[in-house]
């Protein structure tokens, strides 16, 4: 059971295998404390207990937490005529000091370098006497501390007598002392997350900035934040939808990662990855919103917000042009501040006035009810609107097939906008 190298252990911190604290104490049993010479053994037991196969108790559990299964061993005196092996003489004494020798860490068989510290092995019950045939079940538990890398760690518990120390037989063997290997299996936790490019800091949104027929980009790490290798990493993004109440929407094929996926990311380590977005010409200024997802296998989907703001405007957008169906309505969007007056007008090829409407860019509302302004404006306030004409004059009669101008008056970025543009009906 390894006694060889347990006494070698052993003899680092002052025992050898020719000397045994021999200092009375006080007897804590009727049987007399086991002393030098002594030819009764100290014994943990091969396959004894839950999850105890062959020498080593088997434990598993996730990082954070204490081993999820609770191992047994038993540890036997065999100081007596009933336990003995009969492989050599007995004297039937007791221990009275059992404490544990050495606890060693436990190493990552795959890479050394990583241990779970030996102070985390806990053993529970280890009886302080153990009088001669007596046994005793001592619990085993490991702490398993936050981070720690999946895969298996082996280590080891040696147990004697403080008072009685430990012997050697003519023979060689190692008698007074026992020690039992553990093993444990810490459980794989993928995870992972983004952060700022240029910093440990967790990032909350990737917000993008350009102007309106242009490519713009911004950047992300992908962090392996769990305690075991990813696979499969793949980035994501769905459509940006406009903020403003105008239906503009900025496909996802806009959107491209410069490394939209790799096959691995090891323990602790990120990648970099670039976002570009090609903001399609004449997009009305504004915030567009969507989301950046990323996947691993194993892990949970982590999504943050991804938002490009739209600097410039081609100043008016029609969601249909020409508009051909009888029945059909035109859609007008352009930008205003929010809280500011805006006013449409559609004109005919005569440059006679067939509709007009003017309203105000909705200001958004605060979390308790009231109206934002053009001063404070509230969430959810617009920074584009969208207007209606379902193809007819003042009169409220159908217009004819033709050409039309519309005008635009809106307040952008503080500055008055007049914008211009032509619109075709179909009938």
């Amino acid at each position: 059971m390894g006694k060889h190298a347990s006494l070698r252990r052993i003899a680092r911190f002052g025992f050898t295998a020719a000397l045994c604290l021999t200092t009375p104490t006080l007897l804590r049993a009727q049987a007399p404390a086991c002393g030098f010479p002594r030819f009764g053994d100290l014994d943990i037991l091969d396959d004894q207990g839950d999850f105890t196969f062959g020498n080593t108790v088997h434990l598993e559990g996730p990082p954070g937490a204490g081993t999820t299964t609770l191992g047994t061993f038993i540890i036997i005196n065999r100081d007596s005529a009933h336990a003995n092996q009969a492989t050599y003489p007995y004297s039937n004494c007791s221990y009275n000091n059992l404490a544990v020798f050495l606890r060693t860490n436990l190493v990552n068989q795959a890479n050394p370098a990583l241990a779970i510290p030996a102070q985390d092995i806990i053993l529970n019950n280890l009886p302080h006497v153990l009088p001669p045939g007596q046994f005793a079940v001592v619990g085993v538990s490991v702490i398993l501390p936050p981070g720690t890398v999946a895969g298996t760690y082996r280590g080891s518990v040696t147990i004697g007598d403080l008072d009685a120390g430990i012997d050697q037989t003519a023979t060689g063997e190692i008698i007074g002392s026992d020690q039992i290997d553990i093993q444990v299996v810490v459980d794989p936790q993928p995870a992972l997350g983004l952060v700022n490019p240029d910093s440990a800091a967790r990032l909350d949104s990737l917000v993008i900035r350009g102007r309106a027929g242009e490519r713009a980009s911004g950047a992300v790490r992908i962090a392996n934040t769990g305690n075991a290798p990813l696979s499969d990493v793949l980035i994501t993004a769905t459509d940006l939808q406009s903020e403003s109440s105008v239906g503009i929407t900025i496909p996802a094929q806009a959107i491209t990662v410069s490394t939209a996926s790799f096959s691995s990311l090891a323990v602790a380590d990120t990648q970099r990855v670039t976002v570009s977005v090609n903001i399609p010409a004449g997009t009305l200024g504004g915030r567009y919103r969507g989301s950046l997802i990323v996947q691993g296998q194993g892990a949970t989907p982590q999504r943050i917000p991804l938002v490009v703001i739209v600097t410039s405007s081609r100043g008016i957008v029609f969601e249909n042009n020409p508009v051909r169906n009888a029945n059909g309505v035109a859609r007008i969007a352009f930008n205003g501040d929010p809280g500011t007056e805006y006013q449409v007008g559609i004109y005919d090829m005569n440059g006679l006035l067939v509709f007009t409407t003017i309203d105000t860019v909705f200001a958004g509302v605060t979390a308790t009810g009231v109206a934002g302004t053009a001063q404070n404006p509230a969430p959810g306030a617009d920074f584009a609107v969208n207007v209606t004409w379902p193809l007819i004059n003042g009169r409220g009669e159908a217009v004819a097939s033709g050409t039309y101008y519309v005008v635009v008056q809106s307040i952008v970025n503080g500055q008055r906008q007049l914008a211009r543009d032509k619109l075709i009906v179909i009938r």
